[in-house]
């Protein structure tokens, strides 16, 4: 299409038009960006009631910082139309991925259902719901990230159903809609659980679950319909996946899942209980040894083996070799690792007083719908497209789909040392809990760790120098390594592909790469240069440098915020830690911490930032609304890592010359526990769950295992 001005936007290309608007790439000229513009049809602007409502509504949704929720940069009125402008997404709605695909892999559904909600859970927690929960409003970006957009048609809980006409036109897809929609009860989040079990049907078995010739059929079969069995619909699929979807699906809300999250966590679980043990790995030339499928996936069986170990919150002060004074163990390239239920079944009767006449309504108020607008299936894609950026912005969310975290303890049993080679600097547990990776620094190797087996299961050769750090790509399907010689005459990230454990992309960067962090859609990686005093950012999908900024000197590590609006680095011998806007790269705040600040951590809830400072032996705590740090701990000798427990009660760090890890109650700062580990322990991971954490002993070539929560 021709380019043409709307207000400040010059719309370059029409992405989709449904009922609910039409959606454009367009270009923000004020801010020199490319958006994704919602034009509303000019029958809305009509409505007082709408437009008030609009107003209010879009103010709670661009709030929402949940990272599976679309960003909102701006909404309002230009020329007598409304508008909403959102972040361009690279990538396509699950309409889009059905056709080109036919039925998802189980897994895959699950997880794709399982970031969608996520961002339900975040709007519930607000007040909102979505309303319009459907393929064409939930868009996947290559690396499997989800994004759930349009909650223009969004309603505070409690609201009733005959809301939803708006000048005599039905808001939402019949397809998804739930049976109550249809009748004069209020709405509350339990709707888009219903919705949200529809789109889980759909993506396991590219079929929706209700079907009608016309419009009284299908609503018939929302309100008493019974769908077929995902299962008997799909080869492959686990039956058990069967009664979750018949969950979502109740006639009666009281006999849902009382919230998205419990849905996700019950299909989860439908899968973990039907994984195959992983097969033993083969092994190659050289002695060389690679997993079968290192890829992270959920835990398969109950660990049988005995724990060893007590609880105990001794100090260890004698028997442990200590390095020279001029070892801070960093500059080899250890450092610390990033880190269903429901009520019984109530049956009583869906049909209330005037359900009848409140169907006949809708049929009525659809059909005029129809006949005067059309119904598109590219409804809802308003952010779904490709870009070419040049310059990282502002990302969305980390990781995928949630576990059940399990309360952390404040004395942690310490289990087995598991001998895994020699010089393991640094762990990092992969984002679902299967594997950890750990960097075998002389061994020029990944060594692999089942986490399921508590035991080795393989080793991925690094050839191109010593690996010292490691992070994943949000869905775990890259790791990123960084390495580098001695001398510093070889430095780079290593990708490697969790699926074939082969390195399939090197890229050279700066002096000393430290470790990295990526954006949370994953799409860039930055990437600390400790000797050169900047940041590297890295296109993950072409693995060129994109963009190079000027840090303190010596930055040591890179965290991005919840919202990954801000990103912080560590910079070690400046003694502060920088905060900057992930968008322009703006610097917000200098923080002055301890001495030589090594490794930090971002609190689950996203509130707090911790540091340790490697020379004063103190943990600072940092609050990232003020960027001010708010609490010192003193330390055991030359604390070298520090993450926290998911459920952000407790974090852990690593001391690496007091033979410790220190557990610290967040919301006080008090040590509950100090654990000796082994000889010079220099990272510690946490499995998503909460469950149990990994300590690698430097000095000794072993990782010690924790049992961090009650069993």
């Amino acid at each position: 299409m021709t380019p043409r001005m709307f207000g400040p936007y010059e719309l370059l290309d029409l992405l989709g038009r449904g009922g609910m608007g039409d959606v454009y790439r367009a270009r923000d000229t004020r801010r020199g960006r490319l958006v994704a513009l919602k034009l509303l049809p000019d029958l809305y602007t009509d409505d007082a009631e709408y437009l008030s409502r609009f107003r209010r509504e879009q103010l709670v949704a661009a709030r929402l910082r949940e990272p599976h929720v679309i960003p909102i940069h701006d909404f309002g009125e230009i020329d007598g139309r409304l508008f909403i402008d959102m972040r361009l997404v690279d990538g396509e709605h699950v309409g889009r991925l059905l056709e080109r695909t036919g039925p998802l892999p189980p897994a895959r559904a699950v997880h794709l259902v399982g970031q969608v909600a996520e961002a339900l859970a975040a709007a519930h927690a607000d007040g909102l719901v979505h309303r319009d929960v459907k393929p064409t409003n939930v868009l996947v970006t290559p690396s499997d990230f989800v994004y759930v957009v349009d909650f223009g048609i969004a309603r505070k809980i409690g609201t009733t159903s005959t809301a939803l006409t708006v000048s005599g036109a039905t808001v939402g897809t019949l397809d998804y809609m739930a049976p109550e929609r249809f009748t004069n009860l209020p709405v509350d989040a339990r709707a888009d659980v219903y919705s949200l079990a529809c789109l889980l049907h759909e993506c396991l078995t590219d079929t929706r679950p209700f079907r009608g010739d016309d419009l009284p059929a299908l609503m018939h079969a929302h309100l008493y319909g019974t769908p077929a069995r995902v299962s008997s619909l799909v080869p492959g699929i686990p039956p058990a996946l069967d009664a979750v979807v018949a969950r979502g699906l109740a006639k009666d809300r009281e006999d849902r899942y009382p919230g998205p999250l419990e849905l996700a966590a019950a299909a989860r679980e439908a899968l973990r209980t039907t994984e195959p043990l992983p097969q033993a790995p083969p092994v190659l030339p050289a002695g060389r040894v690679v997993p079968t499928d290192p890829r992270p996936a959920e835990r398969t069986e109950e660990r049988t083996e005995e724990r060893t170990g007590e609880r105990t919150t001794a100090v260890a002060s004698a028997g442990l070799p200590t390095p020279g004074p001029d070892d801070h163990r960093d500059g080899g390239g250890p450092g610390g690792a990033g880190a269903s239920g429901g009520r019984p079944a109530r049956r009583r009767a869906l049909a209330v007083a005037g359900a009848v006449a409140a169907v006949l309504a809708v049929v009525l108020a659809v059909t005029w719908a129809l006949t005067t607008r059309g119904d598109d299936p590219q409804d809802g894609a308003a952010a779904g497209t490709s870009t070419s950026a040049t310059s990282p912005s502002a990302p969305a969310s980390p990781t995928p789909t949630a576990p059940v975290v399990s309360p952390s303890v404040p004395i942690p049993a310490a289990g087995a040392a598991i001998d895994v080679g020699p010089t393991p600097g640094y762990a990092q547990v992969a984002p679902n809990g299967r594997y950890a990776y750990i960097a075998s620094r002389d061994e020029r190797v990944v060594t692999v760790l089942d986490t399921t087996l508590d035991r080795v299961t393989g080793k991925i050769p690094i050839d191109a120098a010593p690996p010292r750090f490691i992070t994943f790509s949000p869905d775990g399907r890259t790791a990123y390594v960084t390495v580098y010689t001695d001398d510093k005459t070889v430095n780079a990230v290593v990708f490697l592909d969790t699926a074939t454990n082969r390195v399939s992309t090197t890229v050279p960067v700066g002096k000393r790469p430290f470790a990295p962090a990526t954006t949370l859609d994953g799409r860039f990686l930055y990437v600390p240069i400790h000797d050169e005093g900047r940041v590297e950012v890295i296109d993950t999908t072409t693995g060129e440098i994109v963009d190079r900024l000027t840090t303190p000197p010596n930055p040591h590590w890179v965290v991005f915020s919840r919202d990954g609006g801000t990103f912080y680095t560590a910079d070690h011998e400046s003694g502060v830690v920088t905060a900057f806007d992930t968008a322009s790269h703006a610097l917000l705040a200098t923080i002055e911490v301890g001495v030589s600040p090594h490794s930090l951590a971002l609190s689950p809830d996203g509130g707090q930032l911790s540091v340790v400072n490697y020379d004063s032996n103190t943990l600072s705590m940092i609050d990232t609304a003020t960027h001010t740090v708010v609490r010192t701990v003193d330390l055991g000798n030359n604390p070298q890592d520090v993450t926290y427990a998911p459920d952000g009660v407790h974090l852990y760090t690593a001391d690496v010359e007091a033979g410790l890890v220190e557990v610290v109650e967040t919301a006080t700062g008090r040590v509950t526990a100090r654990i000796p580990t082994g000889d010079s322990p220099s990272s510690v991971s946490v499995t998503p769950d909460g469950r149990r954490a990994y300590v690698t002993n430097l000095g000794d070539g072993t990782v010690r295992v924790l049992d961090t929560a009650a069993l």
